[in-house]
């Protein structure tokens, strides 16, 4: 059984949206360490069952299938403009995987977490095709001025970041961004190189 570092505390979680709405809920995992490159790295877990499963894609190198969502686990990083969520089906295959820009992870009181969302994201299919999501969201908040240029040339970074360690991945190991993950945590290598 995985143990994460919670000393001995509930954690939570609030997620902001730029036009104030959000929402909060007890963190299900915790903190753990990873070393990447001889550098330690501090990284919150949650994981949680969806109310209501439903029909997803599984999409390889090998081809598509249909398979039923039922979980999804998250990964928050202190150090880095986006989080990462897992998409599991119900038999326990990955599905693909999220990446959902938004301000570093920030603990606001103790043992209690913010960030917030700042609406661009990219889905990643298993063969390392990256679809860019909500753009024009993305694009509305910074006309707006509730994203600031400051904020939004963090996401960019950030946006080309995941995107070149995904091509770094694909390239170096072939087109299966799920074969290499710590044995200990289940976190993807790519991401820890973004």
């Amino acid at each position: 059984m995985t143990r994460y570092d919670t000393h001995g505390s509930k954690l939570y979680y609030r997620k902001e949206k730029l036009r104030g709405a959000s929402w909060e809920y007890e963190i299900s995992g915790g903190w753990f360490t990873v070393s990447v490159d001889g550098t330690e790295r501090r990284i919150l877990r949650h994981g949680f069952r969806f109310f209501r499963p439903r029909e997803a894609t599984i999409i390889t190198a090998g081809g598509n299938e249909t398979v039923e969502r039922s979980f999804a686990e998250q990964w928050f990083f202190p150090d880095r403009w986006f989080s990462l969520l897992r998409f599991v089906a119900s038999d326990g295959r990955t599905i693909g995987y999220y990446v959902n820009f938004s301000k570093p992870l920030e603990e606001v009181r103790p043992n209690y977490y913010a960030d917030i969302d700042l609406e661009l994201d990219l889905w990643l299919d298993l063969n390392g095709e990256i679809t860019e999501l909500d753009r024009d969201e993305y694009n509305a908040e910074i006309e707006s001025k509730r994203l600031s240029a400051e904020w939004s040339e963090h996401v960019e970074d950030a946006a080309a970041q995941v995107r070149e360690a995904v091509k770094t991945f694909v390239e170096t190991y072939g087109p299966d961004i799920e074969q290499r993950k710590d044995p200990v945590y289940g976190i993807p290598e790519f991401i820890l190189r973004a």
